[in-house]
């Protein structure tokens, strides 16, 4: 990898422990190169939940935005980056990634999200200014290319970070992790019309759902009693794995601007990662990667996923069995140091002089 390590890096990332962006930049430096970052949300609040302070957050956004752009120009001018690497990016501004490209940095974007029109006015717009988009949907490209004429994109599937994602020993002190079957991610109304169906028809499981946005249940749902109303991040989210035999990949569904739902997630490769078994939907995505009884458990209907969960809690050996190699898979070829070395390679490849035939 000495290739590398004169490349200077500039990343765009959020802040907390396992999220995206802070797994690409230090993939990065365990990479070798000179990398620095930059965050959206040290200019940029999305995080307030009450009335008045997200009132004030929303009238001056406009303002923050210009003062994160600005800032994210002073960085680049400064730092002179090889590459500029946005993980999502949606505040940056067109005009900005010109004046970047003028500087002279190759502008990537990795996108782990499932439309590019839906978070604001700015994405559409700079998407059009990139160099190269990664895309974590299979449907990523296409999608880009019939809505925003943007043509110079490729998949590059979501990756565990080996800091983070791996088995943990649990405790006495743990036991609220502990459960048979446990659900990590964010309310859609697909998730939580598959987990009402599944407690319906299974009273007695102990199940535990971590995520943003539960709140979002009726009053009455069933599953109310199983959501812990809270997100699980960073080390615990690798203990609520390491706690339940059963770790759910559900998937959400379309969105405007979206062609498809999800068909992995980065739960997908997170879970496996953790030493957890995964009990997976069904899609074509999932078993070009994993391969179905071996590496993960697929299901594709309530009936299904509930006649799984009985197989899997009464054959612990072939569970483990199934983590195991699911683990194995996983760190051959879907560490974000794979994905960083994949970004650099491209970015290396597109300094090549082109050959005249």
């Amino acid at each position: 990898m000495t290739h590398y390590l004169d490349l200077r890096i500039l990343v765009l990332r959020e802040n907390w422990l396992g999220c995206t962006g802070l797994s690409a930049f230090n993939a990065f430096l365990r990479a070798g190169c000179m990398a620095e970052s930059i965050s959206e949300g040290d200019y940029i609040s999305l995080k307030y939940q009450s009335f008045f302070p997200r009132a004030l957050a929303k009238l001056t956004r406009p303002l923050a935005v210009r003062e994160f752009n600005q800032a994210l120009l002073k960085v680049t001018l400064a730092l002179k980056p090889h590459l500029f690497l946005a993980v999502k990016g949606q505040f940056i501004q067109a005009q900005t990634l010109q004046e970047m490209r003028n500087a002279g940095a190759a502008l990537y974007c990795f996108f782990p999200d499932l439309s590019f029109t839906e978070f604001g006015p700015y994405l559409p717009e700079a998407a059009k200014q990139y160099d190269w988009i990664f895309t974590t949907k299979s449907f990523g490209p296409q999608d880009l290319s019939a809505r925003l004429a943007v043509t110079k994109s490729s998949y590059l599937p979501h990756a565990f970070d080996p800091e983070i994602h791996r088995p943990r020993r649990l405790g006495p002190e743990d036991e609220i992790y502990w459960c048979d079957v446990s659900f990590i991610g964010k309310f859609s109304p697909r998730k939580a019309a598959i987990l009402e169906e599944l407690v319906g028809r299974r009273p007695d499981l102990n199940l535990k759902v971590w995520g943003n946005q539960w709140e979002r249940l009726p009053p009455h749902s069933p599953l109310r009693k199983s959501v812990m109303f809270r997100a699980a991040t960073g080390i615990e989210y690798a203990k609520a794995i390491a706690g339940s035999p059963i770790n759910l990949g559900l998937l959400q569904e379309a969105i405007p601007g979206a062609s498809s739902g999800d068909q992995i997630t980065s739960r997908t490769f997170h879970i496996p990662a953790c030493g957890g078994l995964m009990l997976h939907q069904r899609t074509p995505d999932l078993l070009e990667i994993f391969q179905e009884d071996e590496s993960c458990v697929c299901f594709s209907g309530v009936d299904e996923l509930a006649e799984k969960i009985d197989h899997i809690l009464a054959d612990e050996a072939g569970r483990l069995r199934i983590a195991a190699r699911g683990r194995e898979l996983v760190e051959q070829a879907h560490s974000w140091d794979h994905r960083a070395r994949t970004i650099l390679d491209h970015y290396l490849a597109s300094r090549l002089p082109k050959t005249v035939v």
